[in-house]
């Protein structure tokens, strides 16, 4: 039914709605949904509102919205590990999600869908416009700009060179894995290559599925595609795994099994609270971690609460509603804590290569709260400062040094080691 709806929804262009949503990911269908379920006439627009979703996503479960059915988690790590110079447990849940489960559930609401392609927008007297590549539009009391990391209405991609976080990843039996080589971050360097440290992301999909993902936190350029790869298979090598067993995936994977991953996305986009009638949201806000590069979880808590501040300034000129959305998703203690995020990642950008490992080897011994805090507190300044606080108090003289004299630096302005370095190979696709 959910796509005979969309298939209807597409045959004409509505002139207006109340809202009109860009974009037809998780961001864009989160907050879409919430809308339509307080009665709002919302209208999706993208170039394919029901295309699949490629990603895979992962969350701490206590960061999950209370709404989101247990279903759509696929696979958990109970007190989840993580490995810098030696193995921590973190005392938390991570979740990997079925991504077509989720998606199931967020476009499941009924939310009127347009295909095409968005250009840009034309302010009106009392709502905007978007117009299409085609030259169709469709007016909207508010516009929300859902795009992702292209924010077509909020001011398009960011120049390069960025910090980007890039993986490669091959979805293996999880039989061929042992439970101890599995964690959510393990920064051992068996893959035996030198130049900037990588971790092994090692989590279990669902139905004795493994994923199996070397993944560079973040580089400015971003690192290499197939230089993850040759550090993966190296690894797994140095571990024991037959080869064969990742070439066999890959070679599947050609004839779209889908059984291998490629990862790459800017962690460092300027933050926008957009303008008029048009707010950003997810990416294109950008809501993503700029030290981890999770976003998801995040997205969905605050969808709720954005629709909330729409609907209560509808009917009437969506400015105020607009306004009253972007002081959702950007109080003042959002803002700092993703400029002190901001900092958190010039300061890794700027580590020697040997030292990434003894920095998270620090980070994973701070008390759970402090971890949590930084990890996953997206408004909370104060517990935020105080994780920082807290591993500077734990540091030695020269991280110390370090950190006064990179945290201190302007946002975007300490240069990676090897900056010169040529940029990421591969398809742009969300991951978390």
């Amino acid at each position: 039914m959910r796509g005979e709806r969309h298939d209807r929804a597409t045959r004409a262009t509505p002139d207006a709605a109340d809202v009109v949503v860009v974009g037809a990911g998780p961001a864009a269908w989160s907050v879409a949904g919430h809308l339509a379920g307080g009665g709002a006439d919302v209208v999706l627009l993208a170039p394919d509102p029901a295309g699949p979703w490629p990603a895979s996503y992962g969350a701490w479960v206590d960061e999950l919205p209370p709404d989101l059915p247990a279903s759509v988690r696929a696979a958990e790590m109970p007190d989840a590990a993580a490995i810098a110079r030696s193995r921590h447990r973190l005392g938390r849940t991570y979740t990997m999600l079925s991504t077509s489960r989720l998606q199931a559930h967020l476009t499941d609401p009924p939310v009127r869908t347009v295909v095409g392609t968005a250009r840009g927008t034309r302010p009106g007297r009392t709502d905007t416009a978007v117009v299409l590549a085609d030259g169709r539009s469709v007016r909207g009391r508010v516009v929300i700009d859902a795009s992702g990391a292209q924010r077509i209405l909020t001011g398009g991609r960011v120049p390069t060179p960025r910090a980007a976080q890039t993986a490669y990843g091959v979805v293996v039996d999880a039989a061929l894995v042992p439970d101890d080589e599995r964690a959510f971050m393990d920064w051992r360097d068996d893959h035996g290559h030198v130049g900037w440290p990588t971790f092994l992301y090692a989590v279990p999909l669902g139905d004795d599925r493994l994923l199996l993902e070397e993944t560079s936190l973040a580089r400015r350029p971003g690192m290499p595609i197939p230089e993850l790869r040759e550090r993966l298979h190296a690894r797994m090598a140095a571990r024991g795994l037959d080869p064969a067993a990742l070439t066999r995936v890959e070679a599947e994977a050609d004839a779209d099994t889908g059984g291998v991953e490629r990862v790459a996305f800017v962690v460092d986009t300027p933050l926008t609270r957009g303008r008029g009638r048009v707010v950003p949201f997810g990416a294109a806000a950008p809501m993503i971690h700029p030290a981890t590069g999770y976003s998801l979880a995040a997205t969905l808590r605050t969808a709720p609460r954005l629709a909330e501040a729409i609907l209560a300034h509808l009917p009437g000129d969506g400015a105020d509603a607009a306004a009253a959305a972007r002081r959702v998703l950007w109080p003042p203690g959002a803002r700092l804590v993703h400029h002190l995020r901001r900092r958190g990642l010039e300061v890794l950008l700027a580590l020697p290569p040997d030292g990434v490992p003894d920095f998270f080897e620090l980070f994973f011994e701070l008390p759970d709260h402090h971890r949590r805090a930084y990890l996953s507190e997206r408004e909370d300044a104060p517990a935020v400062m105080g994780a920082m606080a807290a591993l500077f108090a734990a540091a030695d003289g020269p991280l110390r040094r370090h950190l006064l004299r990179w945290g201190g630096m302007p946002i975007g302005d300490a240069p990676a080691p090897d900056a010169a370095s040529r940029p990421a190979d591969g398809t742009i696709v969300g991951h978390e």
